[in-house]
């Protein structure tokens, strides 16, 4: 078993590795599996994300970027450090990472500008796995699943192969296509679409893949979930399976969030019911956990999956120290600071140096930790409560239900909590701030202002600004000054462009996104905005 795992393998990163990791080389004569199990060893190993223990300076992992892009985070600074309040931060995670905090052209670039990262990490990885899942998809038609239980098998199989496809294809068309609007869902591009299991490059083409248009992106992004959908229904995940590999209550839920994208309420609303109602998963109670206990950890029973590292957890680089990362003013006084428990169990303001507000507990903290549950690629249930309550609000006659929900996730969140009432845009206003208080760093914030912004019902959208307090590279515990970077509402670097290396690759690169460069504002006094007011 160990060299049909091997050589399959070989035969996978073959495929998988290059100038562009979607279009390299391989040779079929490597595909040596022979039963159903083989290709679920390779799903396993090869396609879905690792939980990866990241540390300092380990570089960015897979959309490990994603959180410092939004409106909910800002970096801290203090003018008196002490030698036990020094922070690696700066070096290692605010300076190259400068370049997606402050929306540069060259992501990669760092801020002292003597290095730039490769942009085409995810973009790379992403593909890769993609393939893989692609190969699965077509070797295992071929192998024998005639008995009961490898039919079983070859159907969930089947099921964790479609999801993960499709999870990937939604990250990849959010980060580097537009938001989706019904208006222009058919001219705007996302992503090329690599749907077969051969290689289709041709070196006597000047081009070998173009963009697909959202539209047809989604599309397969939904039939892939619905055939998910399908297979996992007829044969269910393990249950001690359940944290990292695809269940029904998985497929239900990131469907919902599709829908919604979509701007498809009624379906939305379908899929998310689905999730509530199952009794695989449970609503977190936040009064019942001890405040100084982290609250997304693999026990949580209301994790329905999780694939890939957390990276703002494992290197505290959201602890609101010196030099770090910090929650901004702005989202900590959405909460109410003595009866909503999640002001006390995913938050601290660090009191005296620095008065900035660190995420403590909502994830496991520490170096070289590795938590599990990753603050990109996770689904919970809060999130089908919430998507219900927006699909609801959306549509006609179903405003009490949207309200149900809404005051369900604020009782299990909120000591003393009364049910409210509200009605048309205050509604659906009140989901989005619960939204955003519930699912603050979890890869949710960034997409669902884009989103907003082409909402045909509620429109909204804003500018953002994030303060760069700038270290000594050398010694991080001088301060030196403070710079702003502002993305106004409705910018083109909502949409990233494509991956550099991916357009020299081809003789005519594939269309690319157009972004326009974001200088900085030195800001006229120093040491200011330290909490991101």
């Amino acid at each position: 078993m160990k060299n049909i795992y091997q050589a399959f393998i070989i035969f996978a990163s073959l495929l998988c590795t290059g100038c562009s990791d979607f279009l390299s080389e391989y040779s079929q004569d490597m595909i040596v599996a022979k039963q159903v199990s083989d290709l679920d060893e390779v799903l396993l190993g090869d396609v879905y994300l690792p939980s990866r223990e990241i540390a300092h300076g380990a570089g960015i992992s897979t959309g490990g970027f994603l959180n410092i892009l939004d409106d909910d985070i800002n970096t801290a600074v203090s003018l008196n450090v002490t030698e036990s309040q020094k922070s690696l931060c700066w070096r290692y995670c605010i300076a190259p990472l400068f370049g997606y905090y402050a929306w540069q052209l060259e992501v990669g670039r760092n801020y002292q500008d003597t290095g730039v990262m490769d942009d085409a990490t995810t973009w790379n990885d992403l593909y890769h796995r993609i393939n893989i899942a692609n190969m699965i998809l077509h070797e295992i038609e071929d192998l024998p699943h005639e008995m009961q239980q490898d039919y079983l098998d070859y159907l969930r199989v089947t099921g964790e192969a479609y999801f993960t496809r499709a999870q990937f294809y939604f990250m990849l068309a959010n980060l580097y296509g537009d938001a989706y609007s019904p208006k222009s869902c058919d001219t705007k591009l996302a992503v090329p679409l690599k749907l077969s299991y051969y290689v289709e490059h041709d070196k006597e083409n000047d081009t070998q893949f173009q963009r697909a248009t959202l539209r047809e992106v989604y599309d397969q992004i939904v039939s892939d979930l619905l055939e998910a959908e399908d297979r996992l229904t007829k044969s269910p995940q393990k249950e001690d399976n359940r944290l990292h590999r695809a269940s029904l209550e998985a497929v239900d839920l990131l469907l919902s969030r599709v829908y919604l994208y979509k701007q498809d309420y009624e379906n939305a609303e379908k899929k998310a019911d689905a999730v509530v109602k199952s009794t695989n998963v449970i609503l977190s109670t936040l009064g019942s956990l001890n405040p100084d206990t982290p609250f997304l950890t693999r026990d949580n029973r209301e994790i329905i999956f999780s694939q890939g590292s957390n990276y703002l957890a494992p290197t505290e680089m959201l602890a609101g120290e010196a030099a770090d990362y910090c929650v901004t003013q702005e989202l900590y006084d959405m909460y109410d600071p003595i009866n909503d428990h999640r002001a006390t169990t995913f938050f601290r303001r660090l009191a005296g140096e620095t008065d900035s507000i660190g995420l403590t507990n909502k994830y496991q903290r520490g170096n070289n930790i590795q938590s599990h549950v990753s603050d990109v690629f996770m689904l919970r249930k809060a999130e089908a409560y919430l998507n219900k309550a927006e699909a609801c609000a959306m549509q006609s006659g179903k405003e009490a239900e949207a309200n149900n929900m809404l005051n369900e996730i604020r009782r299990n969140r909120i000591a003393g909590y009364i049910n409210q009432i509200y009605s048309g845009e205050e509604l659906v206003t009140q989901i989005r701030n619960e939204r955003r208080k519930e699912l603050c760093f979890e890869g949710h914030r960034w997409f669902d202002l884009r989103r907003y912004a082409v909402c045909e019902k509620y429109p909204y959208s804003r500018d953002i600004v994030h303060v760069l307090n700038v270290h000594d590279d050398d010694n991080r515990n001088i301060y030196l000054l403070t710079m702003r970077y502002l993305l106004p509402a409705g910018d083109p670097a909502y949409t990233f462009q494509i991956p550099k290396s991916i357009l020299e690759f081809d003789r005519v690169p594939m269309q690319d996104n157009l972004r326009q460069p974001r200088p900085a504002i030195k800001d006229d006094i120093a040491y200011t905005n330290i909490t991101g007011k």
